[in-house]
């Protein structure tokens, strides 16, 4: 009896230290790398977001010279914002998502000089300036689930604000004058009206304004990294300012200047969305 109950023990005792010991190997297999680096994010840690579309068609396209094989850095969202997280502590975050642009075309052509006698090697200059702003800002808190682990859920919720102005700019060589009411001038493909040739056209400020909660899962497949995708449901709102049109036109005795204003409008929706469609890929650092 002493035997079988020495023997019962040992087995027991054996199978405890293995028990302790494969759950050691588990942890340490989870959350820490053979070197033994940190797999998820800690309090203080950055994460820096793009799109992992193209990186998972290389991957799937790599034996075949696909065309859709590369590996350029794409934005998450399609408001080519910065994606940045930031660790608050292993269960809560805050998100930042930002663009501030502004670009100007500039389109300088040649057109001959207005005179009695025209010659053409005799020329002015026409010029067409596009100015674009675009200011996006987001601005979200993250909750993820209290058990570690490599898959983890998270949910929360973010506000984004929204500005957009555009304008157009147009200078002419030739002028208009009694001799020469219809001056020569270069047609850019938006600067001829019924009311005459446009100086400039300002297409009205717009500002949005959004409110979005999330919820979505991250897996943590190597020290730092991870894969993820989210859905979201919110409310979108929208508003256009008023626009205005200046053009130039000689009304038989003087230079007349026209000056024709565009209504705003308003938009407002509220919906669901997959962000996108994108699943995310997430450097931790």
């Amino acid at each position: 009896m002493k035997k079988i109950i020495l023997f019962l023990t040992g087995i027991f005792l054996v199978g405890s230290i293995s028990f302790s010991q494969e759950d050691t190997s588990y942890q340490d297999l989870q959350f820490q790398s053979k070197k033994g680096v940190p797999i998820l994010p800690e309090t203080g840690d950055i994460a820096l977001g793009i799109n992992a579309i193209p990186l998972l068609n290389y991957v799937g396209n790599i034996m075949n010279a696909s065309a859709f094989n590369t590996t350029n850095f794409n934005f998450v969202d399609l408001n080519q914002t910065i994606y940045l997280k930031y660790f608050l502590d292993t269960r809560t975050a805050v998100r930042v998502k930002i663009r501030i642009a502004q670009n100007s075309i500039i389109n300088n052509e040649y057109v001959i000089k207005d005179q009695l006698v025209p010659d053409p090697l005799d020329v002015v200059e026409d010029k067409y300036v596009f100015s674009i702003t675009n200011i996006y800002l987001n601005l979200g808190y993250e909750l993820r689930s209290a058990q570690p682990r490599r898959a983890q859920g998270f949910y929360g919720g973010e506000v984004t604000f929204g500005y957009a102005t555009s304008s157009d700019k147009y200078e002419y060589g030739n002028s208009i004058t009694s001799d020469f009411t219809n001056p020569s001038y270069i047609d850019f493909g938006n600067n001829v009206t019924a009311n005459g040739r446009v100086t400039d056209k300002d297409y009205g400020n717009t500002f949005a304004l959004g409110l979005r909660g999330f919820i979505g899962i991250e897996y943590f497949f190597a020290p730092k990294l991870s894969l993820g995708g989210e859905f979201g449901w919110g409310f979108a709102y929208n508003t256009t300012g008023k626009g205005e049109e200046n053009a130039e036109i000689w009304n038989g005795t003087e230079i007349e200047v026209s000056d024709t204003k565009t209504i705003g409008d308003r938009t407002w929706g509220i919906d669901t969305d997959n962000y996108f469609g994108n699943i995310f890929l997430l450097f931790h650092f």
